[in-house]
């Protein structure tokens, strides 16, 4: 995913949750008249030292009020994108027999819990129609009401995160340490989320119940630990092998190259294909690249999720198509298996 279409993606979210929260909304519509201060941004009402505020216009009144709130989604946006994860898939993929399209993780619920918190103070004070017929409004968020919402949530992670500690130290078989693991850094991360929202709002540095780098380095040894092998066949396997070890490093896992029954405590293969397809435009080489990727628990011998992936691309040189195609494959993989180990540790 790039980063333009992640930005998007996040503040879709976060609209998402403003609009779950905020389907009320009393304010009255003003027809004509001078335009009004607020509509360039800035209300002598609603100052921006106890307000974050947002503007939104367009040729239709709840549209207009949409693009107010996705204004103030926008101000937390970066913070979201920072920890969401893409949630996409183009292929069937397998959990434990059950067939799904996407995989989900506990950094995104946290994530969408945390944002709906935050911006469920949104609401839309005031809207105004021009002489053209153009809609304007004016989304507001307390920044108090807000504060309060995230220290809340700051402090609902803390003892979660307390919980899970005790579990890591207590804990003496591999998997049930990288689980605690995981859930750790997850809640690491949703609170770095909610220490940026702070300083958005005015309200300083998060007081935190955990030493949080302490933490982390706990949870980053105990994901290391598991022996983790890889193992990934057919034309263009450098590529995938690489992309699939760098999905798993993201998951905070060590890997290493192996083959197919090599001991270990979970491995991850793959068989990567690549054809060449007709473009349709003499002038234009298409290939397409495809991946079957499993993931498996050596302790149980059971795959706990296997997905394709695929890839198509175009080029004047049937040599670099392949090329390309290859590359699209590798960081789409990465990506897919970093979301289906934090999914399986999520469980």
């Amino acid at each position: 995913m790039t980063k333009k279409m992640m930005i998007l993606v996040c503040v879709a979210l976060v609209v998402s949750a403003c609009r779950t929260a905020h389907k009320r909304s009393s304010s009255v519509t003003t027809f004509g008249g001078p335009r009004p201060q607020w509509a360039d941004g800035e209300s002598a009402e609603y100052p921006r030292s106890t307000y974050i505020t947002g503007v939104g216009s367009a040729d239709d009144e709840n549209a207009a009020s949409e693009r107010a709130r996705g204004e103030i989604a926008r101000v937390f946006s970066a913070d979201v994108s920072v920890l969401s994860t893409d949630s996409e898939s183009e292929s069937n993929s397998n959990a434990n027999g059950k067939v799904t399209h996407s995989f989900s993780n506990d950094v995104a619920q946290k994530v969408r819990t945390t944002s709906q918190k935050v911006l469920e103070g949104v609401d839309i004070a005031v809207r105004w129609k021009d002489a053209t017929g153009r809609y304007y409004a004016l989304a507001v968020l307390p920044k108090a009401q807000a504060l309060l919402a995230v220290e809340e949530k700051s402090s609902e992670i803390d003892t979660e995160a307390a919980q899970y500690k005790t579990s890591l130290a207590s804990a003496s078989e591999p998997f049930a340490r990288a689980k605690a693991a995981a859930r750790l850094l997850a809640l690491a991360k949703a609170h770095a989320g909610l220490a940026a929202d702070s300083r958005v709002l005015g309200g300083g540095p998060l007081q935190s119940a955990f030493d949080g780098a302490s933490m982390k380095a706990d949870a980053a040894a105990a994901l290391a630990a598991l022996d983790v092998a890889v193992s990934v066949t057919g034309e263009g396997a450098d590529a995938v092998q690489t992309a699939v070890v760098s999905g798993l490093n993201a998951a905070g896992l060590s890997a290493k190259s192996g083959a197919a029954g090599d001991k270990a405590d979970l491995s991850a293969s793959a068989q990567v294909s690549v054809q060449d397809q007709d473009s349709g435009d003499r002038r234009w080489k298409r290939a397409r690249a495809s991946a079957t990727v499993n993931l498996s628990d050596a302790r149980t011998g059971k795959t706990f999720s296997s997905f394709e992936v695929t890839a198509r691309e175009d080029a004047t040189e049937a040599g670099e198509a392949r090329r390309r195609a290859l590359d699209a494959l590798a960081q789409s993989t990465a990506g897919k298996v970093t979301a289906a180990i934090n999914d399986y540790f999520a469980q």
